[in-house]
């Protein structure tokens, strides 16, 4: 009998969503960005943690680039130390 996988299914699928985030990163292809916000969204919405998602987006407002924290702007508030335009692209 095959060993069974180590890592939880949330955790899988965590991991699924940020590859194709950084796919998208590398390819600055924005329908790859929406198709995980979707993914993470609806797996939210069945009670499952989908994991952050606006930081693999190049933030609009700082130029914060994929996987960096965003930096204060003045003008511009942040929520949870991300500017809301980010999460909105």
């Amino acid at each position: 009998m095959p060993d069974p996988d180590p890592d939880p299914m949330e955790e899988r699928a965590k991991s699924a969503v940020r590859k194709v985030h950084r796919a998208a990163t590398r390819h600055q292809d924005d329908d790859l960005h929406q198709a995980a916000v979707e993914i993470s969204r609806m797996a939210g919405e069945l009670g499952h943690d989908p994991g952050s998602i606006e930081d693999w987006r190049r933030c609009p407002v700082c130029g914060a680039e994929p996987g960096a924290l965003c930096i204060q702007v003045p003008g511009h508030g942040m929520v949870d130390g991300v500017h809301p335009e980010r999460i909105r692209q």
